[in-house]
């Protein structure tokens, strides 16, 4: 609750400065909410809350709230209906109950670091430069928990210009899954080619053990091109 209370001041007055910067004229142009044939660029900051999903055999795992990023291109059909693709990236503190095969339970922590492609549909409600919007789509996400999971290796190779490097890898526990997404949000035309456009999200990972489901609140700019 604290990081939305820190993101909403920040939008509203970014949201005033363009009222201001932009001369009445130019706010005019985007009120006809004309989509159709437009391809767009998007730039999102999502919010995800904290939450907890039980696992089998006894495990679960808790998820802190933090602030996640990405980068997204769609293509307006029309007016009304818009298909697009969208990367996503986050790092979120954990805590988790893990159950070995012989049932012995130990307690991890650390940070977890996820990235996601999702394929959507969006369908505006209304076609005016003011439109809510219900969107849904199916992607994947891969998610690595930082925790060793193996020896570390050591390679090096010869750069021309700084001589020999060497680095260190330790693999993690990682895997990835599809998933499944579905919101509602509301999307504001300010211009031709600027718009701003907030959501709420649910996001369901279809791992073979566990389900687990995730809420995102999402502030994007929209360029259009």
């Amino acid at each position: 609750m604290k990081s939305i209370l820190k993101i909403v001041p920040v939008v509203a007055v970014g949201l005033a400065m363009l009222g201001i910067a932009l001369p009445s004229s130019v706010m005019a142009q985007g009120a006809s909410g004309q989509r159709e044939g437009s391809w767009e660029f998007v730039l999102p900051i999502t919010y995800a809350p904290s939450s907890s999903f039980d696992g089998q055999g006894g495990s679960s795992a808790s998820l802190n709230s933090n602030l996640g990023t990405g980068l997204g291109f769609g293509y307006n059909v029309s007016n009304q209906f818009q298909m697009s693709g969208a990367f996503g990236w986050s790092n979120r503190s954990y805590n988790a109950t893990i159950v070995d095969s012989n049932g012995a339970k130990s307690q991890a922590g650390g940070t977890l670091s996820s990235s996601s492609f999702n394929f959507n549909g969006t369908f505006f409600l209304t076609p005016g430069p003011v439109a809510p919007f219900m969107t849904a789509g199916i992607g994947s996400v891969f998610i690595d928990t930082n925790i060793p999971n193996g020896k570390p290796s050591t390679g090096c190779w010869y750069d021309p210009w700084l001589g020999y490097i060497c680095n260190t890898y330790t693999p993690t526990k990682s895997g990835s899954a599809v998933s499944y997404n579905a919101g509602l949000g509301l999307r504001w035309e300010l211009t031709r080619a600027v718009a701003m456009q907030g959501s709420y999200n649910q996001t369901w990972i279809d791992y073979s053990s566990s389900k687990p489901q995730l809420a995102g609140w999402t502030i994007a700019i929209v360029f259009k091109m």
